[in-house]
C-alpha cells in the first residue's frame, strides 16, 4: 500500500482574528480514503473539502484533553 501523502503549505497566523491559514494539498490515496469516510459520495470539490472540515473537527474533538471526574463527582 503506497503511503499517502498530505502536505500543509505557506501557513500564515493572523494575531488579530487568533486563527491559523494554510493550504493542504492531498495526494490521490489521501483522496480515496477521505471519500471511504463518507456517508454519500464526495465527487466534488466542495463535498471533499466539506469532509475534510469535518473529519479535522471530529479529531481535534477526539483528541482534545478532558477532565476527568470519578464515580462520586469530583476530579481524579
Amino acid at each position: 500500500m503506497k503511503t499517502r501523502v498530505i502536505e500543509a503549505f505557506e501557513p500564515e497566523y493572523n494575531a488579530l482574528t487568533k486563527s491559523l491559514k494554510l493550504t493542504l494539498v492531498l495526494d490521490e490515496e489521501a483522496i480515496a480514503q477521505i471519500r471511504t469516510t463518507c456517508i454519500k459520495d464526495a465527487n466534488t470539490v466542495e463535498e471533499l473539502t466539506t469532509q475534510v472540515i469535518e473529519l479535522l473537527e471530529r479529531s481535534i474533538d477526539l483528541n482534545t484533553p478532558r477532565k476527568r471526574t470519578g464515580p462520586y463527582g469530583g476530579s481524579w
